[in-house]
């Protein structure tokens, strides 16, 4: 078995890395020789991440720019100096430069689905999974629904099998990204989703297939080596504090500074708020790619109101594995996170979760789980709410630990069914080639 998996990961989000760590843990328990082949954002962080042979889902990514690669020799030096005299003349004429981008853009792109059609021959199934794959947030419609949809009439156009395994959907405004989206349902020999709203959104009215709704394979992940751990520094109860970029004008889709520094504000004064009644605040990432200009500016912020020492104390580096993050967030005692995935690995930690959400996928985890009285809306709770949902965390936390552990077992046997059903070993779900057919492929090839 030859099997890819497409996920739009490769820049340090934990979320995807524990989707496909589950995944590709519960692939080889079942097909031991499987050959896991990875398509991402960025193939070099997958491949040293997961250890697995990678490609990109586009035809740009870090390792293949243009500037990234340098030349050698007199007929590459010559090539270079020639780019480098037509841009300056393209740069001079601006409809000429325009025609110029456009058309070199569609060059490499047909170039990109050339190589990734060859890439998807030599496999049996490609999988596309994770969460966020069916949303137009990050981009618009030419970024996730269109890189799914080409993926997808490539791998049936290779005679593959295409699954798509419980993936999110949303948001999905633009009539362009719901069609991408639908004509790749319809192309899938199987479809699962993570929750049912995004079941709804993704088909509607439109696809007429059978789908299932199975929990985020994240929840199939292995924490049993991850228990409470020791006081970082104080017998005070430990609270993981996990800030974004929401509305960051560097890096957010939807920028608004006055927005985000509110938010930030808000945290920092909700920090002061848990050291005057005795707890210990810990800032924390799962994505510190995106992440990383709202922990500095979360962390300036404190430090015009405490001390440097309490500062420090307070913002230890965040490992960049799964594994560092489990094990940091197992010394929690509470969790205040705006990521979907923050919640998923609080219910598998059984650590009570506070959630400021972004979007409707975390407020139908945490109704689906039944915490929604924690879950407040980022862009519009205020000290007042959150200082006052805290103390009921901690009042309700033995009985939230207990329903958290009954989820997340609960959760990852439906998974295993699942996974039992789409991997055991031999099954026709995922098998599209034939002895016959691989002759016949080798022989076109020129290879046989």
């Amino acid at each position: 078995m030859k099997i890819g998996l497409l996920d739009h990961m490769g820049y340090g989000n934990l979320g995807d890395a524990a989707t496909q760590e589950a995944l590709m843990a519960n692939i080889r328990s079942r097909l031991p020789d499987a050959d896991i082949i990875g398509f991402s954002l960025n193939p070099v962080d997958t491949t040293k991440r997961h250890g697995i042979t990678s490609y990109s889902i586009t035809y740009w990514h870090p390792g293949l720019s243009d500037s990234s690669q340098t030349d050698s020799g007199g007929a590459d030096s010559n090539r270079a100096s020639l780019r480098a005299r037509l841009k300056s003349i393209a740069k001079n004429i601006p409809v000429v430069s325009r025609v110029a981008r456009r058309l070199l853009h569609t060059g490499r792109e047909a170039a990109h689905l050339a190589r990734s059609w060859r890439r998807l021959r030599s496999l049996d199934t490609l999988i596309i999974a994770g969460g966020g794959q069916l949303s137009e947030l990050w981009g618009g419609p030419w970024s996730h629904p269109y890189n799914v949809f080409k993926f997808s009439f490539l791998t049936k156009l290779a005679e593959r099998k295409l699954v798509f395994l419980n993936v999110g959907a949303g948001p999905l405004k633009s009539g362009l990204s719901r069609s991408f989206v639908s004509w790749s349902i319809q192309m899938a020999d199987y479809v699962s989703f993570r929750d049912v709203e995004s079941q709804k959104l993704a088909c509607g009215s439109v696809v007429k297939r059978d789908t299932h709704v199975f929990p985020d394979s994240a929840y199939a992940l292995d924490v049993s080596g991850y228990g409470p751990g020791p006081r970082l520094s104080s017998a005070k109860p430990v609270v993981g504090l996990n800030p974004i970029g929401f509305c960051d004008p560097r890096i957010w889709p939807t920028k608004d500074a006055a927005v985000y520094d509110g938010y930030i504000e808000k945290l920092a004064d909700f920090s002061l708020w848990l050291l005057n009644n005795n707890y210990e605040p810990r800032l924390y990432s799962a994505e510190a790619s995106v992440d990383i200009y709202a922990l500095e500016d979360l962390r300036q912020r404190l430090k015009n109101r405490l001390s440097a020492t309490d500062v420090e104390r307070m913002c230890i580096p965040s490992g960049g594995t799964v594994s560092d993050l489990m094990a940091e967030m197992s010394e929690f005692d509470y969790v205040v996170t705006s990521k979907f995935h923050g919640v998923v690995f609080s219910h598998l930690l059984a650590k009570p979760v506070i959630a400021l959400s972004y979007h409707p996928k975390i407020d139908d985890l945490m109704r689906n789980v039944g915490h929604s009285e924690y879950c407040l809306d980022i862009a519009t709770f205020d000290n007042r709410s959150l200082e006052d949902a805290f103390p009921a965390l901690v009042k309700d936390a033995e009985q939230l630990k207990a329903r958290f552990r009954r989820t997340a077992a609960s959760y990852s046997e439906t998974l295993k069914t699942q996974f039992d059903g789409l991997f055991a070993a031999g099954t026709p779900q995922l098998h599209s080639r034939t002895p016959e057919r691989e002759r016949n492929e080798a022989v076109a090839d020129g290879s046989a």
